[in-house]
């Protein structure tokens, strides 16, 4: 089987892509909207402001197609000219922004996140599994902990997250299996656990414990844990995590003072 005929994760350019392609001469299916999708989704993919032609490379689309996307999208906002070459503009947050203020469980978690942040000191978040990362949902930030924040929407690979760990343990097993052929283990730090086989061993063991920790394997300075969270109503699986600099405590330190603060908060949110 080709690279290309294998199923791509949704919201990927590959995945729109094949969607283009099994729905060729549907009259139903607005190509229009989709090739404006996969101009947006060529710059999440990227990160850099990008010019016309580059564009074009990353989705296979026809030059004269993209400069008709790049001028739609730039009067509504979403994309801004930088010297020809075009980056994101504030306005597709409102894309985003859809999704949380729609959700019940943002307002709902918010208040007992900050509760668990300020009764332990820390970080404490509240994140879902999106493709091959997590995204938080609900975060509350320490000053003291790190310079810079991670709010709604930010996006972590979830190989090397306790969030992650816990998300992944409770895949059914084909689902993992098709996990672990599109994700590109790569190493975010001199920890960073990038063996599938020592990953596997580590989900095992995080849905027989019910919590997972990690250990300055995103970012140094950084330790994690982490338990999965069932909230009625909402339909994703769900993940709450204490983080901390490991001056304050040690991983293995971690269950023992956080864990408690942590199921406690579980309870009241899956009890609203």
């Amino acid at each position: 089987m080709s690279t290309r005929s294998k199923p791509r994760p949704p919201g990927t350019l590959g995945h729109v892509d094949q969607v283009c392609a099994s729905n060729k001469g549907d009259p139903s299916f607005m190509l229009s909207l989709a090739r404006g999708l996969q101009v947006l989704l060529a710059f999440s993919e990227r990160h850099v402001p990008l010019s016309v032609s580059e564009i074009a490379l990353a989705t296979s689309l026809d030059r004269a197609v993209v400069r008709r996307c790049i001028f739609t999208l730039e009067q509504l906002g979403m994309v801004r000219g930088l010297n020809r070459r075009y980056v994101l503009d504030a306005n597709v947050l409102s894309l985003g922004h859809a999704f949380f203020s729609s959700s019940d469980l943002v307002l709902r978690a918010q208040p007992l996140i900050d509760a668990l942040g300020d009764s332990v000191r820390t970080n404490a978040s509240l994140a879902i599994l999106n493709k091959h990362d997590i995204v938080y949902l609900v975060r509350s930030q320490s000053r003291r902990l790190t310079p810079h924040s991670l709010g709604m929407g930010s996006r972590l690979p979830a190989y090397c997250t306790s969030l992650g760990r816990v998300l992944l343990s409770g895949l059914p097993k084909e689902e993992l299996d098709a996990y672990f052929k599109q994700v590109k283990l790569r190493p975010r730090t001199s920890y960073t656990v990038t063996d599938e086989t020592r990953l596997r061993e580590a989900l095992k063991a995080a849905r027989r414990d019910g919590y997972a920790a990690v250990n300055q394997e995103v970012e140094l300075d950084l330790i994690g844990i982490a338990i999965p969270v069932s909230v009625t109503g909402f339909h994703q699986p769900l993940a709450m995590s204490v983080t901390v600099n490991p001056r304050y405590s040690t991983v293995n330190e971690m269950k023992a003072r956080y864990l408690p603060h942590m199921q406690e908060a579980a309870r009241r949110l899956a009890a609203l």
